[in-house]
């Protein structure tokens, strides 16, 4: 049985997700529940629940504010709230379990399932310490992503990303000062966590560009974009327009 504890500020909410649990995931024991952040800071330090369903907004301090009170975090999060599109977005780039509202069971005891797996393995991971410190709140996106370097994990300030290209096995980044980093994440995902920021554009199979970095492009039949630090890449035929609608000439 996975110890679990419920927050949400809704006394409805968490009856309802408590019903379906009990109906649906017979291996989740409830073992408490809260409906403000301070009070599921104790519980957990308290009960050590190895997994919690959480809220996001909530009055006064925020499902996020929660986490970020734990210097470890050693159990596993859902995230059950009514996200907008970036948030689904970001939640899905991390690795992370969410739960839209209103809850759908089909979706829950996927989502439960692969929670209960990981902690059936003792897979820990550091997805949701990493998570919480690239969301940037006010808009739900990501305005930074981790990758791993060596033996660190670095925060990479998306603005700052002046092409993402997949190549074998590995996307390689490229940032404003020259440096390059390597994500084992598909070049898709980048590209739709990267979409609302406007800047960024796919302009092949392969790579992604910032176009507040790209400084010149060529006129012939071949159509090159040169970006930051002289890096040249090649536009295909069909993103041509896009690329030149994207710079507004």
């Amino acid at each position: 049985m996975i110890a679990t504890l419920i927050v949400d500020d809704e006394d409805h909410n968490r009856s309802l997700l408590k019903t379906l649990l009990n109906k649906y995931c017979p291996a989740i024991d409830i073992i408490a529940e809260s409906d403000d952040a301070e009070n599921a800071f104790r519980l957990i330090n308290e009960l050590k629940p190895q997994l919690v369903f959480l809220d996001i907004k909530m009055p006064g301090k925020s499902g996020f504010d929660l986490l970020k009170m734990f210097d470890t975090i050693d159990f596993e999060v859902i995230f059950v709230s009514a996200f907008n599109e970036f948030a689904i977005t970001a939640f899905e780039f991390n690795a992370l379990g969410y739960i839209l509202k209103p809850i759908d069971y089909g979706k829950l005891i996927i989502t439960v399932d692969k929670a209960i797996n990981k902690i059936s393995s003792n897979e820990r991971t550091s997805n949701v310490f990493h998570f919480i410190k690239t969301l940037d709140e006010r808009n739900s996106s990501i305005n930074k992503i981790s990758v791993h370097h060596k033996d660190k994990v670095v925060f990479l300030n998306v603005n700052s990303i002046v092409s993402i290209e997949s190549k074998t096995g590995a996307c390689e980044i490229l940032m404003e000062d020259g440096k390059a980093y390597h994500s084992s994440k598909e070049l898709k995902l980048f590209e739709e966590m990267l979409e609302p920021i406007g800047s960024f554009i796919r302009i092949n199979r392969s790579t992604i560009v910032n176009t507040n970095f790209i400084i010149s492009y060529s006129k012939g039949e071949n159509f090159n974009v040169e970006v930051l630090n002289n890096v040249v890449f090649e536009v295909s035929r069909r993103k041509k327009s896009d690329v030149l609608d994207r710079m507004k000439i």
